[in-house]
């Protein structure tokens, strides 16, 4: 199958991971707190998309239990059944943000894109690597993103344009192909703006977490 700019093979997750690690050496391109805080807002934008769940005056309520048949968001889903309605998103968001580098990486690993690695540094701390497997696989978020953005005259869709919000939100705008940045940053607030409500209060759930936390050195 031929490639095209649109053309996308990954859940919302998984592109926003590959797009946050370096394709080969794995080694994530922002800090720990604002990639897995994005991290876990692409989770629940694939629960949104998916019509499990939805935000409505920022608390997150269940909109169809059915499992998806997906490990990563048929767990988060069962949590949010399990927990009930009403839960604010930041606080999902919180919650989920520890582990869910983890389990999106080891769903990649599953997925045959990527494997995991322990690296030992100076100071004997050990980090986890995620370098990729198939070089055209794991660049092809971030070459579908960056051409999806270059093309104005073409209106993003409701997945893209909130894939791009959390790329954003997660400080990864340099982690796309050289280009325009500033560019980048006006398209994506402006398709931002056309989102539906549901994502783009999602986005501003992760926004809101990530304003009010330190900033975190690398993992």
């Amino acid at each position: 199958m031929t490639d095209y700019p649109g053309q996308q093979s990954e859940r919302l997750a998984d592109e926003l991971f590959l797009i946050a690690h370096d394709d080969y050496s794995g080694k994530p391109l922002t800090a720990a707190n604002p990639l897995d805080t994005a991290l876990a807002g692409a989770i629940l934008g694939e629960l949104i998309l998916d019509e499990r769940v939805g935000i409505a005056r920022s608390q997150v309520y269940v909109a169809d239990r059915r499992p998806w048949r997906e490990p990563v968001s048929d767990r988060v889903l069962a949590e949010i059944v399990r927990r009930g309605d009403g839960h604010l998103a930041r606080s999902w968001l919180e919650f989920l943000a520890p582990r869910v580098r983890d389990h999106v990486g080891d769903r990649l690993v599953n997925a045959g894109a990527v494997r995991r690695t322990t690296v030992r540094g100076l100071n004997l701390r050990t980090r986890i690597h995620w370098p990729g497997l198939d070089p055209n696989r794991v660049a092809r978020p971030r070459v579908r993103l960056t051409a999806m953005l270059e093309r104005s005259e073409q209106p993003l869709d409701a997945r893209t344009a909130t894939l791009a919000g959390l790329v954003r939100a997660g400080g990864l705008i340099r982690a796309l192909i050289p280009t325009d940045r500033s560019m980048l940053a006006e398209r994506i607030a402006a398709a931002r703006r056309l989102l539906p409500t549901e994502l783009a209060e999602l986005l501003n759930a992760v926004e809101a977490v990530l304003g009010n936390a330190p900033a975190t050195a690398r993992r």
